[in-house]
């Protein structure tokens, strides 16, 4: 296929997914309640700022230009931000890490440079162990890396459309894929894409992450492969995919500070594949 007739592919595959989805984020819906206890919200002074997810009672990951203040608190167990179920949990961030630093420090190692999202990565210490229940749960950490061509999930309480709107209550879900890095190098050619990055996302544009869904999880195959960093503006672009921190090559700072090990969890539903 020469490159006239794969722009023409793309250029019918992004109106396809568009004309499909108008209005969802970005080819998404919203997410089915309790599918996802482990995605945690990051406030700052009662504001919503980002996602982020749960690896044990004590430790979230999220992004680090998600660091606003030393005020920051996760909330776990929200589903629909308006209507609260009553098991809710809040904790305060008694600490926050920003790779790179020495594994086991136990000052926190943020503010981090926003100019500069290399390493766009956080772990946050909550101040008091979460209670586990049918809302709370967490994610496992990989075993491996996810290659090119992996089905992933991506979840967060983001944009809806590329125009502006108000944020949603409730978390949308969209269905991706992982790529290889370099289109998202081209995509962004002042940006020096490495192993600690991924690129995901749908060549053809119409499903992507937007603003507010930044430290959310990109799950596949019931892990956390990355963390949302950086993409488009607007989002859900043709040939602009989303940049995700590549959890897998974080695993030992990881490990270094929470002590989490790898861990499998058994999912009730059909594991995705890579293809």
């Amino acid at each position: 296929m020469g490159p006239a007739e794969l722009m023409a592919f793309v250029l019918l595959l992004q109106s396809s997914l568009v004309l499909a989805n108008p209005t969802r984020v970005i080819g998404g819906q919203e997410c089915i309640e309790d599918e996802h206890p482990w995605l945690a919200a990051i406030i700052d002074h009662e504001f919503f700022i980002c996602g982020a997810t749960l690896l044990n009672q004590d430790w979230v990951l999220t992004a680090a230009h998600c660091y606003e203040s030393t005020k920051l608190q996760v909330k776990f167990g929200v589903h629909h931000k308006g209507k609260p179920r009553g098991d809710e949990q809040v904790r305060d961030a008694v600490s926050t890490f920003c790779f790179p630093d020495t594994p086991g420090t136990t000052n926190s190692t943020c503010p981090y440079e926003k100019n500069n999202t290399k390493h766009d990565i956080m772990l946050i210490k909550l101040n008091a162990s979460v209670t586990y229940n049918e809302h709370i749960a967490p994610l496992a950490l990989p075993d491996r890396a996810a290659p090119p061509g992996t089905e992933c999930e991506i979840i967060g309480w983001g944009k809806t459309e590329v125009a502006d709107e108000p944020f949603p209550k409730v978390p949308f879900c969209a269905s991706i894929k992982i790529l290889k890095n370099h289109f998202c190098q081209d995509a962004y050619p002042w940006w020096h894409m490495t192993d600690y990055q991924l690129c995901a996302g749908i060549l053809g544009g119409g499903r992507d992450t937007c603003k507010g869904d930044s430290g959310g999880p990109l799950v596949c195959d019931r892990q956390i492969q990355g963390i949302v960093s950086f993409g488009s503006d607007p989002c859900a672009q043709l040939l602009e995919p989303g940049v995700y921190s590549s959890v897998y090559e974080y695993l030992n700072w990881i490990q270094g500070h929470t002590g989490q090990e790898q861990m499998r969890l058994v999912s009730k539903k059909k594991s995705l594949k890579s293809h």
